[in-house]
């Protein structure tokens, strides 16, 4: 084995004896790696997976939508006194936009009305409430993908007609209907009895809440149960990816001149797409991690300061060890390599032992919780990088000061 190497484990091999020859000291020494380790490891695999989990809904929801309402809710958390003049301002969208629009737009496949509210439905002695009641017209099945376990989607009929049928999810029917079958059968929502003519498969959840608990009514139907003065929301799907943009620039020119509007005026309308949404998490995540880091900063710190005492230690226990290698030929550079390998495993292995845990918490708070978690190669690598570089260090200090001893003093340490 060539010497750098027989150095590189002998040092390893005493820094693992000195961990097990004071346990408390060695837990006390790698508290603030481990910690600090810990906390990126678990904070960053969490938001991944609720990056990567989000990336995934949106794209599953079309990335070739855009949205047209009165105002838009996130715009209350980027800037609420803003948004509060825009919902005091802005007026109401109705039907005549979504069929103007449906008529004028060129880049665009379909325009479909919708608006919901929450309400209790009813059926068979039985009622569950916060369901959420969605007013749409027969054009929702090609802008959004509802799969369905039973029956059949609005049609244009319903619509124009604006019949008493619906549409439910499948939490809907299995706590109203099931085992009966559901088509054919009659809810109540609110006052107004209606006829269910399709039942959504099961889709499962969306980060705890249910995507299941829905009735789809047509539009007229809707206003006559809620009241006429609810604004629409009008979901656009672009022809062509590739000309989002412009049809988003087509739909508000449209908007803009329906509603009157100047050269100079704002708009008294909100467009929004999921990439705005993918926008503010990731400005959400990001600031979370620049916050991480700055307190992993101060705990890795104090973990190599730590770290750099311990070491101060071990070159004063081990004064006449090291006057005895110094007397025999041992050059400045062993002494040297030897306690900074020591150091830097001393490091290592509590970057180590805080990844496992951070993978640990992060595990059981995704399996007890609806956080999805990855795991990131990237991160672990330049986790175990720093924890090297940590060791490296702050262990110089102590391994130069070690070399500096002169041989005949210490030998004669006590």
């Amino acid at each position: 084995m060539r010497p750098s190497l027989r150095v590189l484990f002998e040092g390893v091999r005493i820094a693992y004896s000195g961990l097990l020859a004071n346990k408390l000291r060695t837990f006390l020494t790698l508290l603030g790696n481990i910690v600090g380790i810990m906390s990126v490891i678990a904070v960053v695999s969490l938001l991944g997976g609720i990056d990567t989990y989000m990336r995934q809904e949106v794209a599953s929801e079309g990335s070739n939508l855009f949205t047209i309402q009165r105002v838009n809710f996130l715009d209350a958390i980027e800037d609420f006194e803003k948004f509060i003049e825009k919902l005091q301002h802005n007026p109401s969208i109705n039907r005549g936009d979504v069929v103007a629009l449906r008529e004028q737009l060129k880049l665009a496949s379909y325009v479909s009305g919708e608006v919901s509210s929450n309400a209790h439905v009813s059926a068979y002695a039985k009622s569950v409430g916060n369901i959420e009641v969605q007013g749409r017209d027969a054009v929702y099945p090609f802008i959004e993908n509802i799969p369905l376990a039973a029956g059949r989607h609005l049609t244009q009929i319903d619509d124009r007609e604006n019949a008493q049928a619906a549409v439910i999810g499948w939490d809907v029917y299995e706590t109203l209907i099931a085992p009966r079958y559901a088509i054919g059968r009659t809810i109540r929502v609110g006052n107004t009895h209606f006829k269910v003519v399709g039942v959504a498969a099961k889709r499962g959840r969306v980060l705890g809440a249910s995507r299941d608990r829905f009735v789809i009514i047509p539009i007229g139907a809707y206003r006559k149960v809620f009241g006429p003065n609810q604004s629409i929301d009008i979901k656009v799907a672009a022809a062509d990816i590739r000309q989002l943009n412009d049809a988003i620039e087509e739909a508000t020119v449209a908007m803009r001149i329906r509603h009157g509007l100047h050269p100079r005026e704002d708009n008294d309308f909100s467009v929004s797409t999921s990439e705005q949404l993918i926008d503010l998490w990731r400005s959400i995540s990001q600031g979370v991690m620049l916050a991480l880091v700055a307190l992993v900063g101060i705990s890795m710190v104090v973990g190599g300061i730590v770290l750099m005492n311990t070491m101060l230690v071990s070159v004063t226990e081990r004064t006449r060890e090291i006057g005895v290698r110094k007397a025999i030929g041992a050059p400045r550079g062993a002494i040297v390599w030897q306690f900074l390998v020591e150091s830097a495993t001393l490091s290592v292995i509590g970057g180590v032992v805080g990844m496992v845990i951070g993978f640990l918490i992060a595990a059981t708070v995704s399996a007890l919780s609806v956080l999805p978690y990855v795991v990131n190669a990237v991160i672990v690598v330049l986790a175990l990088t720093v924890t090297i570089v940590l060791g490296l260090a702050f262990g110089t200090y102590p391994a130069l000061r070690a070399a500096r001893l002169d041989p005949v003093e210490a030998l004669r340490y006590e």
